[in-house]
C-alpha cells in the first residue's frame, strides 16, 4: 500500500506535535501518588450524592493521542545534544501549563524570549530534517484540540459591528484627491505665485 505524503516535515509541524505530547501527558493519571481504591468514594453528606450537582467531566487523552506523544518522546530522544532535548521538554511544559509565561521560563534560562524562539525553531528544524531524511511520512493528521496548539488561521471577517477603522478619529484615515481638487489646488497655486511676483516687483521699484 503506498502512502501519499502531503508535504516534507517542517519546524513548525514538529513543534506542533511536542506540543500536544505535552498537552497529553498532562491528561494522563499521575501514577507517582499513591494507588487508591477502584470502590467509588461513599456520600457523606446529601450534597456529595449522586445527581445533587451537576456532572463533572475530565477531558481523557485519546488512543491516537497517546500513540502520537510515544512517538514525539522518540523523536526528541534521538536528538544528539542533551542540552537541547532538556529545553524543549521545559519549554513545552511550560508552554502547556495554566498561569505560566515564556518569558519569566526565558530569564531563568538566562536568555531572551526572542533567543529562545529562535532556540526552539533550530531544535524542532533539526529534528524535522531528520524525519525527512528518514522518509518518515508526514500526513497532517489531525491534533487534540487544545488550548495551546490550536492552529492560528488569518480571520477573514472583523469582530467589529460596522468595519475594521470604525474606531479611527475623523480625517485620520488618508485619502486621495480627485481631479477636480488638485485642478483647483493648481489654479490657487498659480494665483499666489503671481501676487508674489509682483509684490517682490513693486519692492524692487
Amino acid at each position: 500500500m503506498t502512502v501519499a505524503v502531503e508535504a516534507w516535515w517542517t519546524a513548525k509541524a514538529v513543534e506542533i506535535r511536542v506540543l500536544e505530547a505535552a498537552e497529553t501527558l498532562m491528561l494522563c493519571p499521575d501514577t507517582r501518588s499513591s494507588i487508591g481504591s477502584a470502590w467509588p468514594a461513599f456520600p457523606s453528606s446529601q450534597e456529595e450524592s449522586y445527581g445533587y450537582n451537576d456532572a463533572r467531566y475530565r477531558k481523557r487523552a485519546s488512543p491516537g493521542a497517546l500513540s502520537r506523544m510515544t512517538t514525539t518522546w522518540g523523536w526528541i530522544n534521538e536528538h544528539p545534544a542533551e542540552s537541547e532535548r532538556r529545553l524543549l521538554y521545559a519549554w513545552a511544559w511550560q508552554k502547556t501549563k495554566k498561569g505560566k509565561f515564556l518569558n519569566d521560563f526565558a530569564s531563568r534560562e538566562g536568555v531572551n524570549s526572542r533567543t529562545l524562539r529562535r532556540a526552539i525553531t533550530a531544535i524542532c528544524q533539526a529534528i524535522a530534517d531528520r524525519l525527512n531524511q528518514q522518509k518518515i511520512a508526514w500526513l497532517a493528521e489531525r491534533v487534540d484540540v487544545v488550548s495551546e496548539i490550536t492552529p492560528e488561521n488569518a480571520p477573514k471577517t472583523v469582530s467589529f459591528p460596522k468595519h475594521a477603522n470604525h474606531f479611527l478619529e475623523p480625517g485620520a484615515k488618508p485619502r486621495y484627491p480627485t481631479p477636480a481638487e488638485i485642478k483647483a489646488l493648481k489654479k490657487r497655486l498659480e494665483k499666489a505665485n503671481r501676487k508674489r511676483a509682483r509684490t517682490r516687483q513693486a519692492a524692487g521699484k
